[in-house]
């Protein structure tokens, strides 16, 4: 989970630097059948490489690995901050 944090921290820098980076749709992490899902529409890396992401509220937090239900969102976010990097790529 390690190496996919890094790649997630990697990937926002390329893609916005230390600014945010904001997604049109939340990524959507359903970590139980029974609650909410968890609905992040912004990511950025701090200049320490850190992960924040911006949940529904607007308010802002610190991904910490291996806690709770953080390797789903870190997972969700790879997928979709890989696709981001591809269709910009492609775009130029």
């Amino acid at each position: 989970m390690e190496n996919i944090l890094k790649d997630c921290v990697a990937i926002v820098k390329d893609l916005a630097g230390h600014e945010f980076l904001y997604f049109d749709t939340a990524v959507e992490v359903k970590t139980s059948p029974h609650t909410y899902p968890f609905l992040a529409w912004g990511v950025c890396a701090s200049p320490a490489d850190e992960l924040y992401v911006m949940d529904a509220g607007q308010e802002w937090h610190k991904i910490e690995p291996f806690t709770g239900a953080t390797p789903l969102i870190i997972s969700s976010l790879y997928q979709r901050l890989k696709m981001m990097r591809w269709q910009y790529a492609k775009a130029s």
